[in-house]
């Protein structure tokens, strides 16, 4: 990449090296144990390299405010599937197959006086 488009093959080599420092990142968390904090943590993680792709390797730093406005609806849009699919799933109860034994609390109604 010449030295006029905003950075140099030096600044793509650490743009890379941060990008695989990331994945392996990603890679070391899956073997924690936190719970739902794998999630979360993970999430942030691929949020940073999607920022360093965009920002660095789509050039929307030196990109026309129009597509500048189309990279951020587009991430607004997602940000809505997101949140509307996490409060769907939240809302919703879970019930055991009809073929599986009650167990726990659903036993103790069921037989009830």
């Amino acid at each position: 990449m010449s030295s006029n488009e905003g950075h140099g093959y030096k600044d793509e080599v650490k743009i890379w090296a941060a990008l695989v420092a990331l994945l392996l990142l990603t890679f070391g968390s899956s073997y924690l144990k936190l719970g739902a904090w794998n999630s979360v943590i993970n999430l942030l993680i691929a949020v940073a390299k999607a920022l360093l792709v965009a920002i660095f390797f789509m050039n929307l730093r030196q990109a026309s405010p129009i597509l500048r406005i189309a990279s951020v609806t587009a991430l607004l849009m997602l940000a809505l599937l997101f949140g509307l699919s996490g409060t769907d799933y939240s809302t919703r109860t879970i019930r055991g197959s009809s073929w599986q034994a009650p167990t726990g609390a659903q036993g103790a109604g069921a037989t009830g006086s």
